[in-house]
């Protein structure tokens, strides 16, 4: 492919290595709140490996992969981005080949056969390759119908090294508990590989069986990682709603190991299981449940109060105390925050709203630009800090730590500050047995209790 040149994703990169580690990694770690991988131990190095990923959230969900897995992973993205020669650089440099589809024109597809035998000689050298099945992204807690590339890769693969490949595709579900906000939290499962020579048979004898095979086998794997709902109408939101609200429920009668996030995902999980076995066993019972638990969260919302607030019941005295001080406290470090990353901050948020309508998308964009606006930015602050500060050169190093620390207090201090502020409008108006929060309690404890006897016995 002359027109197209792919460069060499089978062979190590240390401007991949550097990228990543000394100017994408630090800004991914800051930018989520809390970070959770789990199942690391089930990629074999040994063994050519593809990772089969759900597609929520644009282009946060590979660089999640960059961000948490250290392995180099090639990746397939759409193929209008090599159309662009001064691209083609960055391209191999973060290790991207080019996917074509229908809309590219039906020629162009025929150039899938050649990069799909790069990928061959990616997966032959033992190196990582991520997928995403389901072809497109979209802000949904639903696995949707896959797609056929990952097969055909592995069929292409069997078939040119005499089916001894040895194939494993391991699923891959990440977890945002918010799309867009940053600072949020991020869970991600990495499940057991699913080894491809169960089906060599099936490829010898009939590849367009063994396609199908593959796709339900990588489909199973990828609902047992990742939260998935597979309602179509309201009721999606019921259901979605339902895992939060009985989050706590869950968690107290299956209890599971880990931290809070792994925690809160398999609680979530198991309550979206529950669910879906009882409306098998029961038709029309989440639409018997929509208009309580929606008149629920529009309670909730009208109020200006969160699921998880009304849950703890606002919060005990000692933690409002203790939120109270460290508003006091850290209030200094959110105005130096504000001088200094004010104006990034502000101006990627723009920049977010201007270029895209999709509210994943927006979380993307602001990422990337925020990346390369701050690396700019700390870079003057460094200089000038050597410039005209009378101090040790290696002083830089401690100046270059508090700029990211006060980073992370402007952006988590005014949540901290809206959360305190509506724990102490809950607790008073518990005590006071206002109206409104009396509602809101009454409503709560009716749906808890529909679930707890939902899931009593089992």
């Amino acid at each position: 492919m002359e027109k197209l040149p792919l460069g060499n994703p089978e062979k190590f990169k240390f401007s991949h290595f550097y990228l990543r580690n000394f100017w994408f990694l630090l800004w991914f770690k800051l930018w989520y709140k809390d970070i959770t991988i789990i199942g690391k131990e089930h990629l074999d190095r040994k063994t050519p490996t593809i990772l089969a990923i759900n597609h929520q959230n644009t282009a946060m969900d590979p660089l999640v992969l960059c961000g948490t897995i250290f392995r180099q992973i090639t990746w397939l993205a759409r193929a209008d981005l090599y159309k662009k020669k001064f691209l083609h650089p960055i391209l191999h440099a973060f290790k991207i080949l080019p996917i074509f589809r229908q809309r590219d024109g039906i020629k162009s597809l025929e150039n899938n056969d050649i990069v799909f035998e790069k990928v061959v000689e990616v997966i032959s050298a033992k190196k990582l390759v991520g997928l995403f099945p389901e072809g497109t992204h979209w802000g949904f807690r639903r696995l949707r119908q896959t797609r056929k590339g990952i097969p055909k890769i592995v069929i292409l693969a069997e078939t040119m090294n005499n089916y001894d490949m040895d194939i494993n595709i391991n699923p891959v579900g990440i977890y945002y508990d918010d799309y867009v906000s940053i600072r949020s939290n991020l869970f991600v499962k990495i499940g057991e590989p699913i080894p491809m020579r169960q089906f060599i048979a099936s490829m010898k004898e009939t590849p367009q069986i063994a396609e199908n095979e593959i796709r339900s086998a990588i489909e199973d794997g990828m609902r047992n990682v990742m939260i998935d709902i597979p309602q179509m109408d309201d009721t999606y939101y019921t259901v979605d709603n339902l895992r939060h609200i009985c989050r706590s429920v869950t968690a107290k009668k299956f209890t599971s190991q880990g931290d809070k996030l792994t925690r809160d995902y398999c609680a979530d999980k198991k309550t979206v299981e529950i669910l879906e076995q009882k409306e098998t066993e029961s038709a029309g019972f989440l639409a018997s449940l929509k208009d309580k638990v929606g008149g629920y969260v529009q309670l909730l919302r009208k109020a200006d109060y969160t699921i998880d607030l009304a849950d703890n019941n606002g919060d005990d005295a000692f933690q409002i105390i203790w939120n109270s001080m460290k508003i006091v406290a850290l209030f200094p470090f959110f105005v130096c925050g504000a001088v200094l990353w004010g104006g990034i901050y502000l101006l990627t948020r723009k920049l977010g709203n201007t270029l895209t309508k999709d509210i994943q998308f927006k979380n993307s964009i602001m990422f990337v630009t925020s990346l390369v606006m701050s690396s700019l930015w700390h870079t003057v602050l460094v200089v000038l800090w050597l410039v005209f500060v009378p101090l040790p050169w290696w002083t830089v190093f401690l100046f270059f730590i508090f700029l990211y620390v006060v980073w992370c207090v402007f952006i988590d201090y005014p949540r901290l500050t809206k959360r305190t502020c509506r724990e102490i409008s809950f607790n008073c108006g518990l005590i006071s047995k206002k109206p409104q929060i009396v509602d809101i309690c009454n409503k709560r404890d009716e749906i808890k209790e529909i679930f707890s006897s939902m899931i009593g016995n089992l």
